[in-house]
């Protein structure tokens, strides 16, 4: 009996993870702007994604994942431009993302604009901007959206799409499937003013965060 990952295919769409075809990155795009959710790669992992100023899709993230609300989701935006227009981009904040940026760097920044509980917390969000193609080509088309690990919170973190297909299913209405994806997670740094601090450790040593700012 076919499963019901096979059974889904149609929800299901190979993507380049390098030269993603402009006809996929439509579709995702459409799918997002039309409130829909879609499992796409980033230079880490797949990434669920989200329109972030579509309350119900993202309160549609929150429950699919079982994610709890104190947890917020860091956002995706185009690049440092949309950055310094959404927080406070301290000099060391500055440094960090033009030498780490796009990549595998979340910077948790005090907010100049209130996303929601699902976003900011004690007016911080996390922001990153992606080096992969694929999400790069889609929020020049939507603008932010969510960048949130696509597994259910609590669990592991597949590195393909049937992995997380078995843990979503079909209430994830687009999935771009790239591929196995096993790079390390997203470094997230804390910068307030000139206090930086390492939240997590992952793609980018923490060696190479205090090189790039002097220390």
């Amino acid at each position: 009996m076919a499963s019901t990952y096979e059974m889904n295919i149609q929800s299901i769409i190979k993507v380049h993870p390098e030269k993603p075809e402009q006809a996929i990155i439509s579709r995702a795009a459409q799918t997002l702007n039309n409130g829909g959710l879609v499992v796409a790669p980033t230079e880490t992992r797949y990434g669920l994604l989200a329109k972030i100023d579509n309350r119900v899709a993202v309160e549609k993230l929150f429950e699919i994942k079982g994610r709890s609300i104190d947890k917020p989701s860091a956002i995706f935006v185009e690049d440092i431009s949309r950055l310094k227009q959404f927080a406070d981009v301290s000099a060391i904040a500055q440094i960090l993302a033009e030498s780490f940026l796009p990549g595998p760097l979340t910077l948790v920044l005090k907010s100049n604009s209130y996303f929601g509980p699902y976003f900011t917390k004690n007016q911080m969000t996390g922001f990153r901007i992606s080096s992969s193609p694929v999400i790069a080509a889609i929020v020049a088309i939507t603008g932010p959206i969510s960048a949130t690990s696509a597994n259910l919170s609590g669990q592991i973190e597949p590195n393909d799409i049937s992995g997380i297909y078995d843990q979503l299913g079909g209430r994830v209405e687009l999935y771009l499937d790239a591929g196995t994806l096993n790079n390390p997670s997203s470094t997230v740094v804390q910068v307030i003013n000139d206090d930086i601090k390492i939240l997590r450790e992952g793609a980018i040593n923490s060696q190479a965060i205090m090189k790039a700012i002097g220390l």
